[in-house]
């Protein structure tokens, strides 16, 4: 399965593979795939001694088969903390973007470390999902899921370990981060408050929060959605690796009637 990657790539675009494809049709592309190009080149840039502390997503356009190219653009750069936007373009549109918070690093400043206590029930604790739950998309029949919390075939919250198998490109291993954003993109999905035969829902953003480097493979997202009065919601996680929690993630939610 590690030979089968979401994207290939080819000069300065990128080239969506069936393998990137989510659940909601055979053209359109799972966020957790394309978010992860932008993450990507977000690494990449990241100055020494400095650390990647925060990304926003903001998720303007359905994000197709065609091929996606990545720029970056640097906000503002400080002595102590940088913002820069990573833009996708797809068809010479902006899609999708990411504003990121680069954060100066120095050891000998942390705070007097607090126990970190790894999860209570690790993946190998986890039951593995249904088959019907992982063919709900290309995207996610390639990644190993086990739950620990609630049922994904039942409204109300959960909690999943996740491990994205397939590469994001061709001949690359996927970072921890890119691992992390791709389980966080899974928020509002695995903690669904209603019936999916009559509402479905978007989420119109993504924004992590990161207090710490997560450690791959195996990322835990324990969600938990609320809806408010308006037809609109908050989907929101607590992330966690093998060694304990590393940050948090939150969506804002759109409900929508089923035709």
């Amino acid at each position: 399965m590690n030979e089968e990657s979401m994207f290939a790539r080819d000069g300065e675009s990128f080239h969506p593979t069936e393998w990137a494809v989510g659940p909601w049709s055979k053209d359109l592309l799972q966020g957790s795939a394309f978010g992860g190009l932008m993450v990507r080149a977000l690494e990449q840039n990241a100055a020494p001694g400095t650390v990647l502390a925060r990304l926003s997503f903001d998720l303007w356009r359905p994000v197709t088969r065609e091929p996606l190219t990545v720029a970056l653009t640097v906000l503002r750069e400080g002595r102590k903390a940088s913002t820069v936007e990573a833009s996708l373009t797809q068809s010479d549109r902006a899609v999708a973007r990411c504003t990121a918070v680069y954060l100066r690093t120095d050891s000998s400043l942390t705070p007097a470390p607090v126990d970190r206590a790894p999860p209570s029930l690790g993946p190998e604790a986890g039951r593995p999902i249904p088959d019907v739950a992982r063919r709900w998309s290309p995207f996610f029949t390639g990644v190993d899921t086990r739950t620990v919390e609630g049922d994904l075939l039942k409204p109300g919250p959960a909690a999943c370990w996740f491990n994205l198998q397939r590469p994001l490109v061709a001949g690359e291993t996927n970072s921890a981060l890119v691992h992390a954003v791709s389980a966080a993109d899974l928020c509002s999905g695995i903690s669904a408050i209603v019936d999916l035969r009559r509402v479905t829902f978007v989420n119109a953003d993504l924004t992590i929060v990161l207090w710490r480097q997560p450690r791959a493979p195996w990322i835990l997202l324990s969600a938990q959605t609320q809806a408010g009065d308006q037809g609109t919601g908050v989907a929101r996680g607590t992330l966690s690796d093998v060694d304990g929690a590393f940050g948090a993630c939150e969506q804002t939610l759109i409900f929508e009637r089923r035709a």
